[in-house]
């Protein structure tokens, strides 16, 4: 995993052709919340994925007055592989507190993917509901997951032989309400179907094992 970084909204202008993929929706957080671009019946995880785990004690649901939102240099963003399934392919990403005071998530995250000398690629990000948001309070240490799933199967206008796009290197990660992002390895593969990713909203806990 490479070092997490945030950037301004200033590195945006490399990147204008793809920043409606990159900003994040808080979903009834405070901040602007803009309604979900879409909606979609989420996918059942795939075999072997398991229940979610137990909320870990650092985190916890429910709105709080005493915790503003988790600001995008107060975080740390971990992708891990949930399994695949026929054509199909699943991570979950995990954002956890670094700082020393309890804030709060809410909604979705964004998200773009780049190659590895940081070019954009195109990335068409769903965001699914139900579940709808729900407000996450993560105290110091505490950590709250979304689900992503994409396609490995060309799309139509994709070439069948050979990659369906360029393969990532990295992605930018956007927590929701924040403008600044945080970057971080992606070792998943390639995304087919036009760069389409869909997500959950960020829940609370520790991401399935």
């Amino acid at each position: 995993m490479r070092a997490r970084r945030s950037v301004t909204p200033a590195s945006a202008l490399t990147i204008a052709a793809a920043a409606a993929a990159l900003c994040a929706c808080g979903g009834g957080g405070s901040g602007a919340s803009p309604a979900p671009s879409r909606t979609a019946t989420p996918t059942p995880p795939p075999p072997g994925t398991g229940a979610p785990t137990a909320s870990a004690p650092p985190s916890t649901s429910g709105p709080s007055q005493a915790s503003g939102r988790c600001r995008t240099d107060e975080l740390k963003v971990r992708i891990s592989t949930a399994g695949p399934a026929a054509g199909q392919r699943f991570a979950f990403l995990t954002l956890t507190n670094t700082s020393g005071s309890a804030c709060h998530v809410r909604g979705y995250v964004g998200m773009l993917l780049l190659t590895a000398s940081d070019h954009p690629i195109k990335t068409n990000l769903e965001r699914l509901s139900p579940p709808g948001p729900q407000t996450v309070v993560l105290r110091p240490g505490g950590s709250a997951y979304a689900r992503l799933q994409w396609t490995v199967v060309p799309g139509a206008r994709e070439p069948v032989h050979g990659a369906c796009a360029p393969t990532p290197g990295l992605v930018w990660i956007t927590p929701p309400d924040e403008r600044a992002h945080l970057a971080v390895a992606w070792n998943q593969g390639v995304v087919c179907g036009g760069g389409h990713v869909s997500t959950t909203p960020l829940r609370p806990g520790a991401a399935p094992r």
